[in-house]
């Protein structure tokens, strides 16, 4: 049996982590190991954790930094299981939700692999099912497809299927196969789940999408809710940059040129290129503003485009355990 370390980053979400933390206590497969990382100032988290008890399946560490991805690192580098699982503070596993992800393992081409979830609101309720698809793709030209949440009852039942990403509320990977998690990224949307995965299938590994394994996922950040209003550096600006750098990290050739016209030239409403710009005038209104937001879109895209390039030819880091005592 594979040694498991379950990470999770948490900031300022005592209740849903302590929800969380029940539920791995609950599996089928108990984790060898569950790795908190409580962030800056947040003393609440690191509270809620000494509430469960640490022994030897709770380790509970802080980072200075506030941040996903530097507690992720922060986690990975302090892991020793052979497979590393990700869940977030604000989701909830079911009970055969760790032995699921091992049950792919046993197939020795797989480097990492990953699930849905079903979304609900702070009431209970849950989000609308969806039936869009594809799911976990990455276009040739960089058109990014998602729609790993909330999807039909019926998917449930279909057989795993490859994909070229998967995200951070329900993931796993051999630790062999991804050594540190991209620390270029800027927050929040990062994207670091789509990086982490092409880097394991350039080492030759595939990576599986579990319909069936679905964890119950209360979110609780509105940066994404629709519309302009917010912070637009978080909520558009950093991930049209993180975006440009994935692609560009792993990318080369025509490809690599085809990509970053798809991003200028094309984007998508919410992180707009040219020609959705067009229509995010018609969903949003405001041209002006509009225009502001594409000029800075571009902007970005193109700072994140070439610090992708330079970190293609870069040789991948290996991280070093840091010795850190449980806080």
């Amino acid at each position: 049996m594979h040694r498991t370390s379950v990470l999770i980053p948490s900031y300022r979400r005592p209740a849903q982590l302590a929800r969380c933390l029940r539920s791995l206590q609950q599996q089928t497969v108990f984790p060898s190991e569950v790795i908190v990382v409580w962030q800056a100032d947040d003393e609440a988290t690191r509270q809620a954790c000494d509430q469960l008890g640490s022994g030897d399946w709770l380790k509970v560490i802080h980072s200075p930094q506030k941040g996903v991805v530097p507690a992720e690192n922060l986690a990975l580098q302090n892991a020793s299981g052979q497979i590393i699982l990700l869940i977030d503070d604000d989701a909830v596993a079911p009970e055969t939700w760790i032995e699921r992800h091992l049950r792919h393992y046993e197939d020795p081409t797989v480097g990492a692999a990953g699930g849905p979830a079903d979304n609900y609101h702070p009431d209970g309720r849950p989000f609308p099912k969806r039936t869009a698809g594809p799911a976990g793709r990455l276009s040739w030209y960089g058109r990014m497809h998602g729609n790993m949440y909330d999807q039909a009852p019926a998917w449930r039942s279909r057989k795993p299927e490859e994909m070229d990403h998967l995200v951070g509320y329900n993931l796993s990977f051999r630790r062999a196969a991804l050594n540190a998690f991209e620390a270029e990224l800027k927050p929040y949307w990062q994207m670091f789940e789509l990086d982490a995965c092409l880097s394991i299938r350039s080492c030759g590994y595939r990576v599986l999408f579990d319909y069936g394994n679905v964890v119950e996922h209360h979110p609780t950040n509105t940066t994404y809710e629709g519309g302009r209003q917010g912070d637009l550096t978080v909520k558009i600006y950093n991930g049209a940059y993180n975006q440009a750098f994935v692609l560009a990290k792993h990318s080369r050739g025509l490809q690599a040129a085809v990509r970053l016209l798809y991003l200028m030239l094309i984007g998508s409403v919410s992180s707009p290129g040219l020609a959705a710009s067009v229509l995010s005038c018609r969903r949003y209104g405001g041209p002006g503003r509009e225009l502001e937001i594409l000029g800075n879109t571009w902007r970005h895209r193109l700072q994140g485009w070439r610090a992708g390039a330079r970190a293609r030819t870069q040789p991948r880091r290996v991280s070093a355990p840091l010795e850190i005592s449980p806080v």
